[in-house]
Order: structure tokens, then sequence, then C-alpha cells
């Protein structure tokens, strides 16, 4: 008897967590904090007094952003910023997964090549972003190589790390069973590693977009980071916050899509939990 009565306070505790963190509570929690934002946002401004090309109210922003003058030159743009964030993303993540491939394969290649890698890594990107304009001139190919290096190192780490973390004795028992080292790469060590793949890929897509961005102030015809320049040099805060929420919007999707793909392929890491 005195053990279930000291139980049923402690079960009662966890129903009532479970029920207050609901999905639904936290969505209209997260709503409200946005929304106590925004209402700070707009009206702190003007209460402090503090000069609209300092902090526009969210007023002059949202005109900014939903300007239909300025909409043909949001979508040309972005347009441009896009296509350089997904080749660049495409090439650093392929690069770095079958290099992550070959090294956890051949130990000695490791040892050799990984603290090159490491020196590379780093080397800031916004320092050699300089040496790729004078090297592939101001078109798309230098924004694309910046991109490429930022996509690059995170899924070479997170895939490395997943692929050099498979059980030794899983390896062993698919060899003794006859499977060929294709075999054991597709079966055990790719499944095995897809957490910390998609983990860089995460990783991959954020520093993608930082990579255009950076890229794109250092030198280039059109993108979002040339019109966010543009904007600063004319003082039109309003317009440099408009852009800044568009490339938050781009982000969020990104990383949506990446955790949307990531539930449909790892579909045993959301029934674990």
């Amino acid at each position: 008897m005195s053990t279930s009565v000291r139980t049923r306070p402690v079960t009662t505790r966890l129903v009532t967590r479970r029920v207050v963190n609901t999905p639904a509570k936290r969505v209209i929690a997260s709503l409200a904090l946005l929304g106590l934002l925004l209402l700070g946002w707009q009206f702190v401004p003007g209460w402090t007094n503090t000069p609209v090309y300092v902090v526009p109210p969210l007023s002059d922003v949202l005109k900014a952003l939903f300007d239909p003058n300025a909409f043909p030159r949001y979508l040309e743009n972005t347009a441009s910023t896009m296509s350089i964030v997904l080749t660049g993303l495409g090439i650093g993540v392929v690069a770095g997964l079958v290099l992550a491939i070959v090294l956890a394969q051949f130990p000695t290649v490791y040892a050799v090549v990984f603290p090159y890698i490491v020196a590379i890594e780093s080397i800031p990107k916004v320092a050699v972003a300089p040496l790729f304009i004078i090297w592939f001139g101001f078109g798309m190919p230098s924004k694309v190589v910046v991109v490429v290096l930022l996509a690059f190192f995170p899924m070479l780490v997170n895939a490395l790390h997943g692929f050099r973390g498979v059980d030794r004795d899983q390896v062993d028992l698919f060899r003794v069973n006859g499977a060929k080292p294709l075999q054991i790469q597709t079966r055990l060590m790719l499944p095995a590693a897809l957490p910390q793949i998609f983990s860089g890929l995460e990783l991959a897509v954020a520093n993608s977009m930082i990579g255009a961005i950076v890229a794109e102030f250092v030198g280039a015809q059109k993108g979002l980071g040339v019109l966010i320049l543009q904007a600063q040099g004319r003082m039109e805060t309003a317009a440099v916050f408009a852009l800044l929420i568009i490339l938050s919007v781009l982000g969020i999707v990104l990383n949506l899509v990446v955790r949307v793909l990531r539930r449909v392929v790892i579909r045993w890491e959301m029934t674990a939990r």
C-alpha cells in the first residue's frame, strides 16, 4: 500500500507535464513570444526616440518588404542568391560525403590528409573570398566556391564521425557472413551514419546561406547581398531589415526541408523518440 501511495504523485506530475508540454501549447507559446517581439519592434523605437535610420518601426519595414516597385528586384536577386546557395550546397555536400567514405575506409589516408583539411577549415572564408574573386572573376563561380567550402566541412566532419562510429563487431559480423565491401557500406555504415549525415546537412544549409551573402558582399553584380549593400549606402535601413527577413524566411524553408527529409529517411529515429 505504501508503495502505491508514493507513486501516485509522481504519476500525476508526469501526466501534468505531458499535458502542459504538448506541441500545440509550444506553438502557442512561440507565437505569443513572436507577437510580443513584433509589438516591441513597432512601438519601442518611437517611445525611445530612436532615429528611423537606426532602427525603423516594424510598419516601415513591412512597407519596404511589400513595396510593389521593389518586388521584381527582390524576386530576381533572390533567384540569383538561391542558385548560388543550392549549387554550392549540392557540390559541397556530395564532395564531403564522398571524402568521408574514403577516409573512413582507409585509416592511413585519414591520418595523412585530415590535418590539412583542418588547416584549410581554420582559414576564415571571408579572408579568402577576395582571392576567389581574383581567380574566378565577379560571376557565379567565385560565389559558388565560397559556398562549397562552407558546406563541405560540416558534411565531411559529421559524416566521418558517423562512419567511424559504427561498431566494429557489426562490421566483422557482416564480413563473416560474406558481405562485400559495397554491401557493408550501403547496408551497415551508411544507415548507421545517417543521423550524423543529416546533422551535417543542417549545418551545411546554414553555412551556405552565410557563404553566399558574404561572397556577394565581397564582389557581385546581383544578389540579396548586393541589395543589402545598396540599401545601406542609401541609408534605407527599413529596406535592409526587409532583405534580412527574406533571408531568414529562405533559411527557415531550407531547414524545414532538411528536417522533413530527415523524418522520412530516418524513420527509426522518430520511433525511438
